[in-house]
């Protein structure tokens, strides 16, 4: 039996934020859950139910990557996925088997509702295990981070 719960987040980029957000508001009855502009840089969390969220950043309209690409494979604008957990030990024994592994430093951060940590696949694609608690949502300026070693 699998520790995760599913996917928690896949992170996107895209060149209009509202543009999106309403088309998931409209399509699946999705709702932003958090909207935050830190260091010029807009990022929202639509949440699309049982845990599930896209969270999209919204880039200059300059980057290659704010809007995907039509061909299949060559589309790019999928940042990183992170995986869901219900249970604290869970995420706590996966968290010490990438670390083992070498593919993490095993610290968290947490962002008041979440805590994430990362960790990189054998391909180097970025990922994260998110932990959802009870909370207020923080910036990153404002989240805490946690060493492998506090835990």
């Amino acid at each position: 039996m699998a520790l995760s719960h599913g996917c928690n987040h896949v992170t996107v980029v895209t060149k209009d934020i509202d543009r999106l957000a309403d088309f998931y508001a409209r399509h699946f009855e999705a709702e932003v859950t958090i909207d935050l502009k830190e260091d010029g840089l807009r990022h929202v969390l639509i949440d699309l139910g049982n845990g599930f969220c896209l969270h999209p950043f919204q880039l200059d309209r300059s980057n290659a990557h704010a809007e995907g690409l039509p061909g299949l494979f060559s589309r790019g604008h999928i940042d990183h996925l992170a995986i869901n957990f219900d249970r604290l030990e869970d995420f706590g024994e996966v968290r010490r088997r990438l670390v083992d592994d070498g593919a993490s430093d095993g610290r968290i951060r947490d962002f008041g509702v979440v805590r994430i940590m990362s960790f990189r696949d054998p391909d180097g694609m970025e990922c994260e295990l998110a932990f959802w608690k009870d909370g207020q949502p923080l910036s990153m300026a404002d989240s805490r981070v946690e060493t492998h070693d506090e835990a």
